[in-house]
This record gives C-alpha cells, sequence and structure tokens, in this order.
C-alpha cells in the first residue's frame, strides 16, 4: 500500500472494534479437560475391545472374533459415551 499523501492514508485507514481484535482462546483448564476426554474416549474402548475380543476368541475362531469384536465394541463405545453424557445432562437439570 503506497499512500501518496494525508487524504490518501484517511482513505485505506481500516477500523477496528476492540471486540474484533481479541483472541478468545481456550483457557487451560479446558485444553486439560479436552486432553484428558481424549485420552479416555481411547482407554474406554481399548479396555471393551479387550473383552469382547477375549469373549468371542473363547467361542469362535480368531479369524472370526476381532472384526467381531472390533465392531460390536465400537458400537458400546458410541452407546456407552451417549449415554454417560446424558446420564450427566440428566444430573446437571
Amino acid at each position: 500500500m503506497e499512500l501518496r499523501d494525508l487524504k490518501d492514508f484517511y482513505e485505506k485507514q481500516t477500523y477496528y472494534d476492540y471486540s474484533e481484535t481479541q483472541f478468545k482462546g481456550k483457557t487451560d483448564l479446558e485444553k486439560r479437560v479436552s486432553e484428558l476426554t481424549f485420552f479416555v474416549n481411547i482407554a474406554l474402548f481399548s479396555v471393551l475391545l479387550a473383552i469382547t475380543t477375549y469373549a468371542f476368541i473363547s467361542v469362535v475362531t480368531t479369524i472370526l472374533a476381532v472384526p467381531i469384536a472390533f465392531v460390536l465394541s465400537l458400537v458400546i463405545f458410541f452407546v456407552c459415551k451417549k449415554g454417560i453424557s446424558k446420564g450427566i445432562k440428566y444430573l446437571l437439570k
């Protein structure tokens, strides 16, 4: 941007609202809670996968047990997540 004189400066000047310039980032607590949530989700899925895999291996062959256990533990994981979130909302009411 090239300025030739003061009139040119005022024409090209941009005004910002103070609230637009302030960055609203996550607080440290929010960052830690999101990290903990991520690792709890991984741990819960891993435990469910291990339990269902062990149960299915004792009943059917390994080739069938692992994919079935993976799908079943994924479904159980999503049901548990949804149930926990609904339970927390119910408790907070």
